[in-house]
């Protein structure tokens, strides 16, 4: 097929003449290697962009550009061999090749036709760059709102805390000079008068722990215990506040504590106990005939978990189906005027509304006009299993439970800078049989304990000089010279946020009390590390 002798080579009739043949062989060498390295960028884009549009194309065009390359090879190969039947061949898939490439490709045509020109794509390309540059913006914008927010929320939290410890400080001295006053003789108008007093002052710390409990609430730091919760016990405490309230307005109180469920739950009793002394509070502020009734029942249980619910129902004014809906908002009343019946900040139903939903409850009322007012709320809470008293151990020691009167032995350092809080600590503390001394802060402090032995010592936080946690932190160091380390230190501060408790148990106190200081709750500690009398 390939016999020299039958045909002559392509080149025979040039080959006399060497610039004839360079020429013929140098323009196909060129043309072919152009056609063998442009497949090899065009397979390549093909692979990356796997999801263009007319990928085939990419690979037909490739081949046929292939076989054009070798067809120029051919004809290099042709001046000197006859290989005119391979080059014969080659030429036919050259041409196959370009006429499924045709095939394949004018169908597509009007595809192609609509794909947007270059103006087209430059105008769309700056659209899109400018849609990125506007949402860049927008992003930059959304974190320096965020930012601020989030400062604003510190500055806020920042405000609340410092008022809190404002505001305690007075009222500590407050209602611990009325608790004293109350403890004396006096005539009965007197101690009307002082009871009075006692009275407003603690709606103004009611407000006051509204306002920061709201803003817990806002910032995500309120927490709820888990710890056995006694129906009955909640239930007496909330008829021991409100007893005298409802007798003032010649109305009947109901709580009944032995009718609540016989169980053990795990709750938070101190914002249950919080939640119905607003709902009852509320209840005996608008009735002025009747009675208000407090009731709790098990709807379910499912496994452990049980559904309570408690009802507060009262026979008072009663409230306009229009105004109902708003109530359970912040700062809302139904009325809102000046000469208004009742005073109040319209914080304490929103309140208990966030407070039953953080307990995995829902809180409803029905109420008609001078009918009286029915509120419902439920609670989710783990039930407490029965615990096998054989298999409990002795507590490792005794358990102190304040006396009606209760008398200690011992020498407290108060270290406090408020001179009115100094005199009220002291004349408690001296009421509770004990002797006392004053530093003015941390530093005194330090020097007092140097020099005197102490039995305990009640810290304030904030002070001038030396504050009472870095105070508190070197005396547990045991580097200050004659300092017992060991000492018990308690928290006596106005700084009541969320984690301060933590706070100053970290700083190495043994204990922690807010202001305005409660009697009972300074002789359970007390009793905690002195011996009582």
């Amino acid at each position: 097929m390939n016999n020299v002798t039958e045909y002559l080579p392509h080149g025979f009739c040039i080959a006399w003449n060497p610039q004839l043949l360079a020429m013929h062989v140098i323009s196909d060498l060129l043309i072919a290697i152009a056609y063998f390295s442009i497949p090899i960028g065009i397979v390549y884009v093909a692979k990356r962009r796997p999801d263009a549009v007319l990928q085939p194309v990419y690979y037909l065009f490739a081949a046929f550009i292939l076989a054009c390359g070798v067809t120029h090879v051919m004809g290099i190969l042709t001046l000197w061999v006859p290989l005119y039947y391979t080059q014969g061949i080659t030429k036919m898939v050259t041409a196959l090749v370009s006429i499924a490439t045709a095939i394949y490709l004018l169908p597509k045509l009007k595809h192609l036709m609509a794909l947007p020109d270059l103006g087209k794509l430059t105008q769309i390309n700056s659209s899109l760059a400018q849609e990125i540059e506007s949402r860049r913006q927008s992003e930059a914008t959304m974190r320096q709102s965020q930012e601020l927010a989030l400062q604003a929320q510190k500055t806020q939290a920042a405000f609340l805390a410092n008022m809190s410890h404002e505001i305690r400080t007075p009222m500590n001295g407050v209602l611990g000079t009325i608790d004293l006053l109350l403890d004396t003789e006096l005539k009965p108008e007197q101690h009307q008068l002082a009871a009075a007093s006692k009275r407003s002052a603690a709606s103004l710390l009611s407000l006051l722990n509204d306002i920061l409990d709201i803003s817990k609430v806002e910032s995500g730091q309120m927490t709820l215990r888990n710890n056995p919760l006694e129906l009955a016990e909640v239930f007496t405490d909330v008829e021991a506040a409100l007893t005298f309230e409802a007798q003032s307005k010649n109305i009947e109180l109901h709580c009944p504590a032995e009718a609540v469920p016989d169980a053990t739950y795990l709750g938070d009793s101190v914002r249950l106990r919080q939640i119905l002394l607003n709902l009852v509070g509320n209840a005996i502020k608008f009735t002025d005939v009747g009675h208000v009734k407090v009731t709790c029942r098990e709807v379910s249980r499912t496994g452990q978990q049980a559904v309570l619910e408690f009802t507060v129902k009262d026979t008072g004014v009663g409230i306009a189906p229009e105004h109902q809906k708003n109530l359970f908002k912040r700062f809302t009343q139904v009325d809102n005027s000046s000469t208004r019946r009742a005073q109040g900040s319209g914080l304490g139903l929103a309140i208990v509304k966030e407070l039953v939903e953080l307990m995995g409850g829902q809180v409803h009322m029905q109420s008609k006009p001078n009918q009286g007012t029915e509120v419902v709320f439920t609670l989710k809470l783990a039930v407490q299993l029965p615990i096998d008293s054989a298999a409990v151990e002795p507590a490792a020691g005794p358990i102190f439970a304040a006396p009606a009167v209760a008398k200690f032995r011992g020498i407290i350092l108060v270290v406090e800078d408020a001179a009115m809080n100094q005199m009220v600590v002291c004349k408690v503390l001296e009421r509770l049989g004990l002797e006392s001394k004053i530093a003015n802060n941390g530093q005194e402090a330090l020097d007092l304990l140097a020099k005197e032995s102490f039995d305990l010592v009640l810290m304030d936080g904030q002070m001038p000089v030396m504050d009472g946690y870095e105070a508190t932190k070197l005396i547990r160091s045991g580097t200050v010279p004659g300092i017992n380390k060991n000492i018990p230190v308690v928290a006596l501060t106005a700084h009541a946020m969320v984690g301060e408790d933590q706070k100053c148990l970290d700083a190495g106190m043994n204990d922690y009390l807010s202001k305005p200081l409660e009697r009972d709750k300074l002789i359970n500690v007390l009793g905690k590390y002195l011996k009582q009398v």
